[in-house]
Parts: structure tokens; C-alpha cells; sequence
């Protein structure tokens, strides 16, 4: 195992107990900047529960850098500082934070970086999405630079939707499988407690009437 490799895990484990979810359901997304000052993701942190009322707490954990646990109406992400740019760890298959809580951090980190470059667009070098697979392999997703806040959302949540999509899709897969298996087996243990069925055949019991054993009948006159 690499030195990457080894560091990311140790990252998923981290952000999985805080996110309640097994390691491997955590996906990393990346947006690759050059962060100047520790003091851009305060201003995000703060735009984020002041305008939007997202609730955050700063979470101790092996991130490789300072993390905060961001939560809105019950969906949970985990926000990671870097000088390389902010890592958001969310849960797999999330389309409830894909779609609400990621796209507000997305546009409220693009905004905060517009407006310190003195602009209100901000050119981010590249898109990251690193995930474990089922076979337990890291697998990577690259894009290019993206500009916004406007347009770099969609188009980040893009990329972030489509790998969800294939682990849904994976997932699903392997339910359906896991769902036929348990009903062949059902089935192969009704047939086993069903019982046989008996032919019913009628017995005609013939009586003999002893009339030694009758009562005599009276005499008749």
C-alpha cells in the first residue's frame, strides 16, 4: 500500500465516523486552488451559517488537514482546509447532499474565492473525486479547470452525480442479485417444509349384526 493510498484511507475512516457510514461508502471531492489564507474558509464557514443556516463544529480526525462536520436538515458533509484548495468528504450515494448542501459550499466557496481574487469569478485548476471501489482499489476522477461561482457548481455536481450514479448502479446490481439468491433459497426451503400429500381412500366398513346378541322379541298373541 502507498503512502496516497494509506492517507486516504486513514481520511475515509476518519470522516466515516463522524458521517456515520462505513469507510468505503466516503468519497473525496477536490476542488484544486492555491489557498493563500486559512482565514478564506472562516469567511466561507460563516457566510455558510449566517445566510444559509447550515450548522458546522470543527472535528478532530486524520483529514491532513483542519476539518469541520457541516450539517443541514440531517445531511451531513465533512469540510477539509488545504493550501491545495478545500476537499469536501461526503457519503456515496447522497443525492440528497449532492443536489442541497454541496452545491450551497460550492457556490458559497466559489463566491468567497471570487471576491478575494477582486473578481466574481474564480478559475479552479481542476476537479478531484477519489473513491474505493468494491474491490478495494482507490479509483480517481479528473477534471479540468472550472470557472465560477456561477457555472463551476453544475458542473462540478456533473462529475460528482455521474460517479454516484455508477455506484448506485453497482450497488443496485448487486442487491438484485442478493435478492434472487435469498428467493431461490425461500423457495427451496418451502418446498422442503411443505408436506406431502396423502391420498385419502374411503374404507367401507361393513357391519355383521350378531342377532344372537338382540334382544328377544316379545311373543305374539
Amino acid at each position: 500500500m502507498d503512502y496516497r493510498e494509506k492517507a486516504f484511507r486513514d481520511k475515509f475512516a476518519s470522516a466515516s465516523k463522524h458521517l456515520g457510514v462505513p469507510p468505503d461508502q466516503v468519497i473525496s471531492l477536490k476542488l484544486r486552488d492555491v489557498v493563500s489564507s486559512y482565514g478564506e474558509y472562516h469567511e466561507m464557514l460563516r457566510a455558510l451559517e449566517q445566510e444559509a443556516g447550515v450548522h458546522w463544529s470543527e472535528v478532530g480526525g486524520n483529514f491532513q488537514g483542519r476539518g469541520y462536520l457541516v450539517d443541514q436538515d440531517g445531511q451531513k458533509i465533512v469540510l477539509v482546509e488545504h493550501e491545495t484548495g478545500l476537499e469536501i468528504l461526503y457519503v456515496a450515494g447522497s443525492i440528497a447532499s449532492l443536489i442541497t448542501l454541496i452545491p450551497l459550499v460550492l457556490q458559497c466557496w466559489g463566491t468567497v474565492r471570487g471576491y478575494v481574487d477582486g473578481r466574481h469569478a474564480h478559475q479552479f485548476k481542476s476537479v478531484e473525486i477519489r473513491r474505493f471501489d468494491n474491490n478495494g482499489k482507490l479509483r480517481e476522477d479528473h477534471s479540468r479547470g472550472l470557472t465560477g461561482p456561477s457555472a463551476f457548481p453544475l458542473s462540478i455536481l456533473n462529475t460528482a452525480l455521474s460517479s454516484a450514479a455508477r455506484i448506485l448502479d453497482t450497488e443496485m446490481h448487486a442487491l438484485r442479485k442478493e435478492v434472487r439468491s435469498i428467493a431461490g433459497r425461500l423457495t427451496a426451503i418451502e418446498k422442503q417444509l411443505k408436506p406431502a400429500k396423502r391420498s385419502k381412500t374411503k374404507t367401507k366398513i361393513k357391519t355383521r349384526t350378531d342377532r344372537s346378541n338382540l334382544p328377544a322379541r316379545p311373543a305374539t298373541r
